[in-house]
C-alpha cells in the first residue's frame, strides 16, 4: 500500500512538471485533455485520490510518454519534447518556404525561356 502512494505521489508529481512545461494553467490542460479542470485539480490535490486509467488515457491523448509519467523513464512527450517539435515544426516550416521560393524562382526562368522561345518562333514564322 505504501508502494502504492508513493508511486501515486510520483505521477502526481510528475503531473505538475506537465502542467509548468504546458504554461502553469491547469484548467487549459484539462480543457485539452476533454477531461474537467475540477476532475484533475481533485486528483492532483488529494492524497486519497489515485490516478486513474481515465486520467492516463487523457495525458496520452495529448501525446504524454505514459512510461515517463508512470515510471519517469524516458522523454516526457511521445515525440520529444515541446519544445523540440516545435523546434523541428519551424525548421521543416523555413524549408519549405524556402523550396516554395526555389520553386517560384525556377518558375520565373521557365516563363522567360518560353517567351524568348516563342518570340524565336515567331521572327522565323515571319521570315518566312
Amino acid at each position: 500500500m505504501i508502494a502504492t502512494i508513493e508511486k501515486d505521489q510520483a505521477i502526481k508529481s510528475r503531473i505538475g512538471e506537465i502542467v509548468a512545461d504546458r504554461g502553469g494553467n491547469r484548467t487549459k490542460l484539462a480543457d485539452e485533455m476533454e477531461i474537467s479542470p475540477a476532475y484533475l485539480a481533485s486528483v492532483i490535490n488529494s492524497p486519497d485520490k489515485n490516478v486513474t486509467s481515465k486520467l492516463l488515457k487523457a495525458f496520452a491523448s495529448i501525446d504524454i510518454n505514459l512510461n515517463w509519467l508512470i515510471d519517469g523513464v524516458g522523454e516526457m512527450y511521445e515525440n520529444g519534447s515541446m519544445r523540440d517539435r516545435a523546434m523541428k515544426a519551424e525548421n521543416r516550416v523555413a524549408d519549405l518556404e524556402h523550396d516554395l521560393m526555389r520553386a517560384q524562382a525556377i518558375g520565373e526562368e521557365l516563363k522567360t525561356m518560353w517567351k524568348q522561345e516563342i518570340a524565336k518562333a515567331i521572327e522565323k514564322g515571319l521570315e518566312k
